[in-house]
């Protein structure tokens, strides 16, 4: 088994994975390797004529190493098996692609990455080439005298150089140089009977893909849609040429949870990081095995992938791993990350400590690290995770738990079944089916240029220009010039490319020369922008700007909202203490008016009794009779009050001469204490029948 390390083509080694515990769990010889990186490794050849891919061919040069010596060691120079994680499992593909690998291995086992990951080739080597050239003063034309010169100079100076390669792609690594990489890693895959179909292949990925690109604040508290809409514009933008605005727009549709009344910071950061992941590595890496599996996720495939005969013969196996480790140094709400299986894989539970793994696990995730030893050296031997050949040197009943009834079933376009690795085991099949059709079918779709007379500009992401509207380093977009065509990720090796312009870096401008399909020589100017370090401080003053608007708009709704109610409460209590003020001077007046008369014993002749108050229409007393003289009450006698049934008895005054009332017919009462003088000499209440009537006394009783 050999292991190709990733994580990066600038950085990491294969000396700290140590694969004692593996080879000896296993039975397997376990083979690790360094190849040269960064530019070093991948220099690309500028004139087209020299040889680039150094880093792939060091892996090459490995494996024949292997086939010469690996007998030495016990091992079998015939059942070899390349396994790699991240840019290591692109290296792992492009190996199956490539025809300086053929016949150096039989198997191939592809952890989170692909050769069809955006990232996997580097589109743009040449114009980083060209910058590191007029930094070192070096001819950028012709290939060796480049290389010539750069030998020349120290490497420190030459690993000095910086670049600034946009977010998700990558400036130097394997290029299509028709050797070593014959043509792009889709067109490969896609031929019946190419070399890919050849090998066995393992592959899978973890729940999360993309989760590095976020602080640990983000992962707590979550990030709101303006900084959503800036990673996802950045990833549009450096992905694709065609229709930016319509994807961007379709990829915020698709991954975001529509079903609830109002997004948190957490769900827009669960769908970001499910959106990033699924772009930049699970659909690529389910891609690359339908290809392998037979079926051929095209256009005209559309839903169903069509199946290629001719890939029949080797088979396919899927899995999810879907464990988060108890002692992990990251966060559990999400669940496991991208990396998180390698301790499994080269038995980190098993010892005490393991290169720089963590050291902390428990018994459950003992059993299942072996577990997944024995799938992968089951496949490495047999080309089967679930065979344990003749030889009874290692299978299922060494182990115990959930996984002794499963049996992992190959992969295959029709029902994409696969093996969800975690402390319940499952076999489930079309694994985040919708999400990844939207990336497998629908965006190539999408991604076509139209109409030849649609401009540049109808291409382009709304607001395009400005450099507050990305998260990172992106392509520079010439608005002059028609834009290349490009697949799913492919991007063409002669896109230009720049970072967001900073003021104070100047660009660089490289020329090349190519030929085209008519054979006519073509100028190709490439002009570069490189951001400083100053671009992540850019970003952040343009997220505390955006903070402060929206906090400032925020506070002065809220006080105008405050003010305006303060003025209505008070309206309010002006208008009561208003209408209190009236009736308690009202009150008073009376109050006055009584004790007058009480201390006179009577009232003015010509005025309305106080005694008697008019209270509605329905009980209004209507009018005095002519004065006929003035009657006193000393309070001994008692008066009658006429009520409403008694009016239709009395209607037989109605109409004598004068209009009066019997002096008989008393209408007032009260009580003893109080002596009231009334000139009331006649009411004429008779007139309307059924009209009620009150009077009220002095001492508030009717």
């Amino acid at each position: 088994m050999v292991y190709i390390h990733g994580e990066s083509y600038e950085w990491n080694a294969g000396n700290p994975y140590d694969g004692r515990v593996l080879a000896s769990f296993g039975n397997v010889i376990v083979v690790t390797l360094n190849y040269r990186l960064g530019i070093l490794g991948f220099l690309p050849a500028v004139d087209r004529v020299s040889r680039g891919n150094y880093g792939l061919m060091d892996q090459v040069a490995a494996l024949h190493w292997i086939q010469d010596n690996i007998g030495e060691f016990g091992g079998d120079a015939g059942n070899v098996t390349v396994m790699g994680q991240g840019h290591g499992a692109a290296c792992v593909n492009m190996l199956m692609l490539s025809p300086m690998a053929r016949g150096l291995f039989q198997r191939a086992i592809m952890q989170s990455g692909s050769a069809l990951s955006p990232w996997a080739i580097a589109r743009d080597a040449i114009t980083h080439t060209n910058y590191v050239a007029r930094i070192l003063d070096c001819p950028a034309l012709d290939s060796t005298a480049l290389v010539e010169c750069l030998r020349k100079i120290d490497l420190q100076d030459i690993m000095g150089v910086q670049i600034q390669v946009p977010d998700h792609l990558s400036g130097f690594g394997p290029v299509v140089d028709g050797i070593v990489l014959p043509q792009d890693p889709a067109e490969i895959m896609s031929k019946p009977g190419s070399l890919f179909n050849q090998y066995d292949l393992m592959f899978g990925a973890t729940r999360v893909e993309s989760y590095f690109q976020f602080t640990a604040l983000e992962e707590q508290t979550g990030i709101d849609s303006n900084r959503r809409d800036r990673l996802l514009r950045t990833l549009v933008r450096n992905l694709y040429t065609y229709h930016l605005q319509e994807i961007f727009l379709t990829v915020v549709n698709e991954y975001m949870d529509w079903s609830r009344s109002f997004l948190e910071g957490i769900d827009v950061f669960d769908g970001t990081v499910d959106a990033l992941g699924d772009a930049l590595v699970v659909a690529p890496v389910i891609r690359s095995g339908t290809f392998h599996s037979g079926g051929i996720p095209r256009e005209d495939a559309y839903p169903m992938p069509s199946l290629n005969p001719a890939a029949k013969g080797r088979r396919s196996f899927l899995y999810i791993f879907n464990h988060q480790t108890e002692g992990a140094d990251y966060s559990s709400r999400l669940g496991c990350i991208t990396g998180e299986d390698l301790p499994y894989v080269f038995g980190a539970p098993l010892v005490d400590s393991l290169s720089h793994f963590t050291v902390n696990y428990t018994r459950s995730e003992q059993t299942l690290s072996e577990i997944i030893i024995t799938y992968w050296a089951n496949f490495a031997k047999f080309g089967d995770p679930n065979t344990s050949g003749n030889t009874g040197e290692i299978h299922m009943d060494n182990v115990r738990g959930r996984y002794d009834r499963i049996v992992w079933p190959p992969y295959e376009p029709v029902h994409q079944k696969y093996i969800s690795l975690s402390m319940k085991p499952r076999i489930r099949d079309h694994y985040h089916a919708h999400r990844l059709s939207y990336w497998l079918n629908l965006i190539p779709r999408l991604h076509d240029s139209g109409d030849l007379n649609t401009t540049i500009l109808h291409h382009r992401l709304h607001d395009h220009d400005n450099p507050y509207s990305y998260d990172g380093v992106v392509r520079h977009r010439d608005n002059s010039a028609s834009p290349h065509a490009a697949l799913t990720t492919p991007l063409p090796i002669e896109e230009e490319e720049t970072t967001l312009a900073s003021i104070t870096d100047p660009p660089y401008r490289s020329t090349n020369t190519s030929r085209n399909s008519s054979g006519i020589s073509v100028k190709i100017e490439t002009e570069v922008l490189v951001v400083s370090d100053k671009t992540t401080g850019l970003n952040k003053t343009a997220d505390e700007s955006v903070y402060s608007t929206a906090l400032i708009v925020t506070i002065a709704v809220g006080c105008s909202l405050l003010i305006l109610n303060v003025v209505i409460f008070a309206g309010i209590y002006y208008q009561k203490e208003k209408d209190s003020l009236e009736k308690k001077l009202q009150r008073t007046y009376y109050e006055e008016r009584r004790s007058e008369d009480e201390d006179s014993g009577h009232h003015n002749p010509g005025e309305k009794p106080f005694l008697v108050k008019d209270l509605s229409s329905s009980m209004m007393l209507n009018q005095y009779c002519p004065a006929s003289g003035q009657q006193e009450y000393d309070g001994s006698q008692t008066l009658d009050l006429v009520q409403p049934s008694k009016a239709r008895h009395h209607h037989q005054y109605h109409g004598q001469e004068g209009g009066g009332c019997p002096s008989r017919e008393p209408l007032l009462s009260s009580g003893k204490p109080h002596t009231i003088t009334a000139k009331v000499d006649c009411l004429q209440a008779w007139e309307h029948p059924g009209q009620e009537m009150s009077v009220f006394g002095i001492d508030g009783r009717s």
